[in-house]
């Protein structure tokens, strides 16, 4: 069977990690990459064995240019709702980086094209497909500790997460689309769907936009209580 054949749009710190993981598994090839600034997609061009010839900072172009299955969105969220519309619109499979768009709105419009275009569309949660969680889940599920009535999920450190992505200084929304993104999904894998939803916010660090502390308790259809505590401020 011949191998799947994708463009990556974004060449950013995680983008390195993600097209090492899909080589790794060996039924997909990328073939393309977009990237506002050319520079950086061409060192990852180059690592990864891509022609320097299908490097783009033109997604138009590229979409014009490429035969592709499908494309994997790496880039910031802002991007999100019109690189889909785009790849959706040349019939294209969506592999799309959390979180999936800026608004609800736009996460239902992004669902709807895709949907009337007849293309997947799969967000890149990818914390519940972790061992560890999969295996807490089982447990859950076979009743081993009895029912769930109340959870926490602590996630708190000091990683210098800028280092590597200034960008995020720059978000109105922080921790919350940041890893906040990745604990709520877990918190709905293991226990449920939210019905009611409290958050608080704070902002610790000075010279940041968006919030790096939150709190978010949620009750789930099983009737559990749900507390996920997240914060980058924490020694």
């Amino acid at each position: 069977m011949s191998k799947l054949r994708f463009a990556m749009f974004g060449t950013g710190f995680w983008s390195w990690y993600q097209l090492a993981g899909w080589v790794e598994t060996g039924e997909v090839e990328c073939v393309a990459l977009y990237n506002r600034t050319k520079d950086k997609a061409l060192k990852l061009a180059e690592r990864f064995g891509i022609p320097a010839t299908s490097v783009y900072d033109d997604p138009a172009a590229l979409l014009a240019n490429e035969k592709l299955d499908f494309v994997d969105i790496c880039t910031n969220v802002e991007t999100h709702f019109p690189f889909t519309q785009m790849a959706a619109a040349q019939g294209l499979a969506v592999v799309c980086q959390k979180p999936m768009a800026v608004t609800l709105d736009e996460c239902e419009r992004l669902v709807e094209t895709c949907r009337s275009a007849g293309v997947a569309l799969y967000i890149n949660e990818n914390w519940r497909w972790q061992h560890a969680i999969r295996q807490y889940k089982r447990a859950l599920d076979s009743e081993r500790i009895g029912r769930v009535f109340r959870a926490h999920i602590d996630y708190r450190n000091s990683f210098p997460v800028f280092d590597n992505q200034p960008f995020l200084k720059e978000l109105e929304q922080f921790i919350l689309t940041d890893i906040g993104s990745h604990i709520l999904d877990t918190a709905r894998y293991l226990f449920g769907d939210a019905v009611t939803l409290y958050c608080q916010t704070a902002r610790v660090h000075p010279d940041i936009k968006g919030e790096d502390v939150a709190t978010v308790m949620l009750t789930t259809e099983s009737g559990a209580t749900v507390i996920c505590s997240m914060s980058y401020a924490t020694r």
